[in-house]
C-alpha cells in the first residue's frame, strides 16, 4: 500500500462521519436490492470534505485540502474515511473492534518550509490496533490503541475520547467532544525529532520523547433530507511539551476547521 503524505485533512474529518450520521428515513418503494441492504443493516455513502488546518511546523501556516469521503457500515464492518473497523461481539454497552487507520494528517515535505530545508521528509503511517466504545448514559467514551505497521515511525498511540450528541428537530445535531492521545517516544522522535545529520547552527539536534496531545471541539450536523447531510467540525489541538519543544515546531496549539457533505444510499 502506498504511503500517504501530509494531507491536512486528518482523521478528525472521518470521525465526523461516524459520529454525526443522523438517522435517515428510507422510502418504502426502494427496489429489491435496497430492501436487502436494509434487512442486512448495511448502508453506505459518498461525499467530499474540505479542511483549513494550521500546521504546528515552522514555516508552514495553513493547508487547504479536499478529500473524497466514503462511508460504509454493516453488521460486521464500518468504514469511515481513512478508518476501517472490523466489528467484534459487543458486551452490553461496550462495542469492540479491530481497527486499521491510514493517517492522512501526519508528517511534512521538507520542501514546504525553509526551516525544514536539509531534513528528510516524514511520511504518514498505517496503523493497526484495537478499539472499544462505552455507550454510557451521559456520553460515549472511546478508547483505542494503534501501532504503526508501515515501518515509518514504528511508534504507537493510545487515545481516549468523549463526546455527547444533542439532536434538535431531528435535523440538527451538536456534538461537543474532547480527546487525549498519548504518543510514544518513537512516534514523537520520527515526526518532530532532528537527527544529528539534520542539525544546523539554528536547528539543533532533538530527540523526541513521549508526550500527550489534547483536542477540544464541537461538531455540527445538518440533515438536508433523508439522503443528504452537511457536516462541520471546529476544534483546537494542544501539543504536549515533547512536541512543542522541538526546534521545528513553533506553536503550542493549532485550530482546525473541517466541513463535509455526504449523500447516503
Amino acid at each position: 500500500m502506498p504511503v500517504l503524505n501530509h494531507s491536512r485533512l486528518p482523521f478528525v474529518l472521518a470521525a465526523i462521519l461516524a459520529v454525526l450520521q443522523a438517522p435517515a428515513a428510507w422510502a418504502e418503494d426502494h427496489d429489491d436490492a435496497d430492501r436487502a441492504d436494509e434487512q442486512d443493516g448495511s448502508k453506505w455513502g459518498l461525499g467530499v470534505g474540505a479542511s483549513i488546518t494550521h500546521s504546528q511546523y515552522k514555516g508552514i501556516s495553513k493547508d487547504n485540502s479536499f478529500l473524497p469521503l466514503v462511508t460504509y457500515e454493516s453488521k460486521y464492518a464500518k468504514l469511515f474515511g481513512n478508518v476501517l473497523d472490523i466489528k467484534l461481539p459487543s458486551e452490553g454497552p461496550l462495542d469492540f473492534s479491530l481497527r486499521t487507520k491510514v493517517a492522512l494528517g501526519e508528517g511534512y515535505k521538507a520542501s514546504k518550509s525553509p526551516y525544514l530545508s536539509g531534513m528528510k521528509s516524514r511520511n504518514g503511517s498505517i496503523y493497526l490496533g484495537a478499539a472499544t466504545t462505552l455507550h454510557a448514559g451521559f456520553a460515549d467514551l472511546s478508547f483505542d490503541y494503534l501501532k504503526d505497521v508501515s515501518g515509518n515511525s514504528k511508534g504507537s498511540q493510545l487515545q481516549f475520547g468523549i463526546d455527547h450528541s444533542f439532536t434538535f428537530d431531528r435535523r440538527y445535531q451538536v456534538t461537543p467532544h474532547a480527546g487525549v492521545t498519548r504518543l510514544d517516544a518513537k512516534y514523537v522522535d520520527y515526526y518532530y525529532g532532528v537527527k544529528a545529520s539534520e542539525a544546523t547552527a539554528t536547528r539543533p539536534a532533538y530527540l523526541g520523547r513521549s508526550t500527550t496531545e489534547t483536542e477540544f471541539g464541537v461538531r455540527f450536523g445538518f440533515l438536508i433530507d433523508r439522503n443528504q447531510r452537511l457536516l462541520l467540525d471546529v476544534s483546537d489541538t494542544h501539543w504536549g511539551s515533547g512536541i512543542s519543544n522541538s526546534p521545528i515546531v513553533d506553536k503550542k496549539s493549532t485550530p482546525g476547521f473541517k466541513i463535509g457533505y455526504i449523500y447516503g444510499f
